[in-house]
């Protein structure tokens, strides 16, 4: 634990020296719930109902960030270091690979944390989002949540491990990321796409967890509804820790 601390603190201040990973995890998140808060954010989301739009941009920025951080932030830092031949140094110390790779991601998830609550903040201040979640789904939102982080995080540690080269790293998690925002209802909602490509979505895991998210956060979800998401995620985070644990980093 020790090392987790020491590589977390490390790997905080780079985190913060570059400019446009602080741009995806903490300005356009904000700039987003600015965007849509003004655009339909007082809108209710049907006839007849107290739930406004801003209470859908939440589930959905808090959705978009943790992609975000997984598929983008992760692989890419990864192979910058590994490009540099620092990962040969960092093993060169008491640290394992679990270890590494534990502090690697609890920076990501404490960058994400705090980015949430800046733009939740701004969304209960300035846009009026209410908080309809009762205390059961309340708990099963944040495990909802964690489990999503993995999803995304694993899947970014599995980019990263097989692809050496920078720029090719940078290039296959851009595409990931933004096939999955522009077909998981962030950018483009769903019902104005085609019959098919909302079928086709959801080979994608945002889809699954945009749909999870948004239910738990009005309070108006049905379990039996989202067991196939929820059955998605998991299936998921199992498939590629397999494949990572199969795989490993070849540090060389």
């Amino acid at each position: 634990m020790i090392a987790v601390k020491a590589f977390f603190k490390v790997e905080l201040k780079a985190l913060f020296r570059e400019p446009v990973t602080i741009f995806f995890m903490i300005i356009l998140p904000i700039i987003l719930t600015i965007v849509f808060g003004s655009t339909f954010g007082d809108s209710p989301i049907k006839e007849g109902s107290k739930v406004l739009g801003i209470d859908l941009v939440v589930p959905n920025n808090i959705v978009f960030l943790l992609a975000n951080a997984g598929l983008m932030g992760i692989p890419i830092t990864i192979s910058e270091v590994r490009s540099q031949m620092a990962l040969k140094r960092y093993f060169t110390l008491p640290v394992t690979y679990l270890g590494y790779f534990f502090s690697l991601g609890l920076t990501f998830a404490f960058v994400s944390f705090a980015s949430v609550l800046l733009f939740g903040a701004i969304s209960f201040i300035f846009y009026d989002a209410s908080f309809w979640m009762n205390g059961a789904n309340t708990v099963i939102f944040l495990i909802t949540c964690l489990l999503i982080l993995y999803d995304f995080f694993i899947a970014g540690y599995f980019i990263a491990i097989n692809i050496k080269n920078p720029r090719t790293t940078n290039i296959v998690s851009t595409i990931s990321f933004l096939a999955m925002v522009f077909t998981s209802g962030v950018a483009i909602p769903l019902d104005s796409m085609p019959k098919y490509l909302q079928h086709a979505v959801d080979i994608l895991p945002m889809s699954h967890s945009i749909k999870i998210l948004q239910d738990l956060w009005i309070n108006q979800i049905h379990y039996h509804d989202r067991f196939g998401d929820y059955l998605y995620l998991v299936l998921m985070a199992l498939l590629f820790t397999f494949l990572v644990k199969w795989r490993r980093l070849r540090w060389d």
